[in-house]
């Protein structure tokens, strides 16, 4: 390829901003990654042709395997443009050759570089807008769990907190002389006794716990009552921390509210006091608080519904433990596997119109314009 033909290559390259491949050869087009444009022509060989006032060295084979609309002259076929190449099948050999393959350049090469542009922003718009997308999805999940941490950690502050003001009041109590501690534990002695027959059995010590047993314990709810044998309730005096064993287990639960586990209570909003208390070893009214909270059922938050101890009792099924879909008012599958309604992205939540067909769906950009002048050569 001559010099002045190169030079004219790099002008359309400069002035559209594309990559140009330029080759002279069959091994040039090798070269050639796809990723830009492609304008080649043969090597001098063979002998000259004349056609019309051109002198010119036709190899008409060359680079046929890339395909394209033919260029012809006299029937001759002098070049082929594709999508991405622009390929000459001659080598100039007079001046009106020469002058004939800037026609060429000047003609295909700036719609070659306009359809190369077009293909790649549609391409970088059509990744963009999937990118985008799976983002936008990758963001609503990532703030919502972040927001679940955030609540999460908000309540363990709180919680750290109120255990750090009960800890200094607690080590405030233990830093008092020895006189001080033994007077109030006898004080506390006498306290727990008054408990003793009426709400527990009795108190017995077990290495660094105490433990209290209760009687039968019987809890009414709708008009049944439910029988429960007796609890031990056992406060570890070294670690501050209550245990419940004992009861009536049905399931893996002892209690509506306790499990057979060790630290299977949900205490609901006692709890904060039954750590405190445990934490100062204010043990009469520990034992008492632990009493209520056995002999009582809230039916709004139990770990097992309290009809489960009636041997006679069948749960009734209900729709609400069926799928719910909320967009049709009806039962049997989720919002997300209903076939009346699609998840819109443009409008942020499921509605009875397809993407394609959304009123709110953003309108294509113009096509961008052409630069209004052209970059001087280098």
């Amino acid at each position: 390829m001559t010099e002045n033909l190169k030079e004219l290559v790099r002008f359309y390259a400069q002035k559209y901003h594309v990559p140009v491949h330029m080759a002279l050869d069959r091994y040039g087009i090798d070269l050639w990654d796809r990723n830009s444009i492609l304008v080649a022509m043969p090597e001098r060989s063979g002998q000259a042709k004349f056609v019309s006032d051109l002198i010119l060295c036709q190899d008409e084979a060359f680079a046929r395997h890339l395909g394209g609309n033919p260029v012809l002259l006299d029937d001759l076929v002098l070049g082929r443009q594709g999508t991405k190449h622009l390929v000459f099948c001659f080598h100039p050999m007079n001046d009106a050759s020469q002058a004939y393959a800037r026609q060429l350049v000047e003609s295909h090469l700036p719609k070659l570089a306009r359809s190369f542009r077009k293909q790649l922003k549609d391409d970088l718009l059509e990744r963009l807008g999937s990118c985008v997308h799976d983002r936008k999805r990758e963001l609503q999940s990532s703030i919502r769990e972040d927001g679940y941490e955030v609540e999460r950690l908000s309540l363990q502050l709180m919680q750290l907190s109120r255990k750090l003001e009960t800890d200094r009041q607690v080590l405030r109590m233990f830093e008092q002389p020895g006189p001080w501690i033994r007077h109030r534990t006898a004080h506390t002695f006498v306290d727990l006794m008054k408990l003793v027959p009426g709400i527990y059995r009795g108190f017995r010590l077990e290495n660094d716990s105490l433990i209290g047993q209760t009687h039968e314990i019987t809890l009414s709810y709708d008009g049944s009552d439910y029988k429960f044998e007796p609890y031990d309730v056992q406060v570890n005096l070294r670690q501050g921390k209550v245990f419940i064993s004992g009861g009536t287990n049905v399931n893996g639960y002892i209690h509506p509210h306790v499990t057979d586990e060790p630290s299977g209570i949900c205490w609901g909003n006692i709890g904060h006091l039954v750590s405190r208390m445990a934490g100062e070893l204010d043990l009469f009214g520990l034992f008492q608080l632990i009493y209520q909270f056995l002999s009582s059922y809230n039916p709004n938050d139990p770990y097992q519904r309290i009809e489960r101890w009636d041997s006679d009792w069948e749960e009734e099924s209900s729709d609400e433990d069926e799928p719910y879909c909320s967009y049709c008012d009806d039962y049997g599958h989720t919002i997300g596997d209903c076939d009346s309604c699609w998840w819109c992205d443009h409008c942020n939540e499921y509605v009875d119109h397809e993407e394609a067909n959304c009123p709110n769906r953003p309108k294509p950009e113009p096509e961008e314009e052409e630069h209004a002048s052209e970059l001087a050569e280098a």
